[in-house]
């Protein structure tokens, strides 16, 4: 029998609501779907870029502490990676005369390019020694060689040189000249004692100078100036600044001048050339001429070619320059294991 048209009405249009039904369960399931994925893409993108953030704010923080040569700067900012990081530096405590500890923050974000309100942000702190004075006063002239002899007329003295020219002036005196083996004198020696022995290897011997050479002598580490003489004439005259001379220069009355003087390689001059301030040295000659009003330490690459240095110049302890000049030199340290994440 054929059913009633009514019947087959009725029929269709249950259908007809069937698949409409299905159509609309099709579209929740693909818009929940597509729902589910954006965010897991969001969240995995907010993720990579908390992460970048998390390194921006660490390279941040290790790069200001590297960069700090002299008087610490209250803040700086870097642009790095796809973000900024944003540094400031607070002193918190004084440790002794010559080191102060400092607390040093690193903000960074990372913008979100498709949520320009919301950017990606972290912050970590560490603590950092500042050390102000970081050359020890050991001696006038110290160096990491078997024997050092003073010819005559040549002068090697720890008294102090400086008087009262300058506030804290006449300072004690410090030992004349350090060696590992052996001192003798023709000329003069003088100092409180007048010179002492450091026995062992290299290593041992600038490991009780205590000074990181392999820093000052980075290409990366900054300086005042570098394989160029300074304008003395246009500077400050209490501006002692931080020279890196790399190689080894034979340096003549035109490289006179005052500050630190880092010699990477071999200290070599000529009788006329003077320095006010402290010299540091690679190795040096061994024939030690010129006139240094400060101090002079030498041997920091830890191959000494001569087994004898004769000093034929001046080298005399002036705590005036030497006081001036360690200042330029001071620098952060971090306290080990000290970097932590700010919430």
């Amino acid at each position: 029998m054929t059913p009633p048209v009514g019947g087959r009405e009725r029929e269709g249009g249950f259908v007809l609501a069937l698949v409409v039904l299905m159509l609309f369960a099709i579209a929740m399931a693909s818009g929940a779907g597509y729902l589910v994925v954006s965010a897991e893409s969001r969240m995995a993108r907010h993720s990579g870029e908390s992460e970048e953030a998390l390194a921006i704010a660490r390279g941040g923080l290790n790069r200001f502490v590297s960069e700090q040569l002299g008087v610490v700067a209250d803040s700086a900012r870097y642009a790095m990676g796809n973000g900024e990081a944003a540094v400031s530096a607070r002193r918190v405590a004084e440790v002794d005369e010559f080191t102060h500890m400092y607390f040093v923050r690193s903000a960074a974000t990372v913008p979100d390019p498709l949520a320009q309100g919301s950017p990606s942000r972290r912050v970590v702190g560490a603590y950092a020694y500042h050390r102000r004075r970081p050359l020890p006063l050991h001696g006038a002239l110290v160096l990491s060689v078997a024997d050092i002899s003073v010819e005559n007329p040549a002068e090697v003295s720890g008294d102090d040189a400086g008087g009262a020219v300058c506030p804290g002036g006449a300072q004690p005196s410090i030992t004349g000249a350090i060696a590992r083996e052996g001192v003798a004198e023709d000329g003069t020696l003088e100092g409180s004692p007048e010179y002492e022995l450091w026995p062992g290897g290299y290593a041992q011997f600038m490991n009780q100078v205590a000074l990181r050479w392999d820093i000052l002598t980075d290409p990366s580490f900054p300086v005042d100036f570098e394989d160029v003489r300074p304008p003395f004439s246009t500077l400050p005259a209490d501006s002692f600044p931080v020279v890196r001379l790399n190689g080894s220069p034979m340096l003549n009355p035109s490289w006179s001048g005052r500050g630190v003087l880092i010699v990477t390689e071999e200290f070599r001059a000529v009788p006329s050339f003077s320095w006010e301030g402290i010299v540091l040295a690679g190795w040096v000659d061994d024939r030690v001429r010129g006139s240094i009003d400060g101090m002079l330490v030498g041997g920091f690459s830890g191959t000494e070619p001569y087994d004898e240095i004769e000093v034929q110049g001046t080298i005399r302890y002036h705590s005036c320059n030497v006081d001036r000049a360690n200042a330029s030199l001071s620098y952060l340290e971090l306290v080990d294991d000290a970097v932590f994440e700010i919430d």
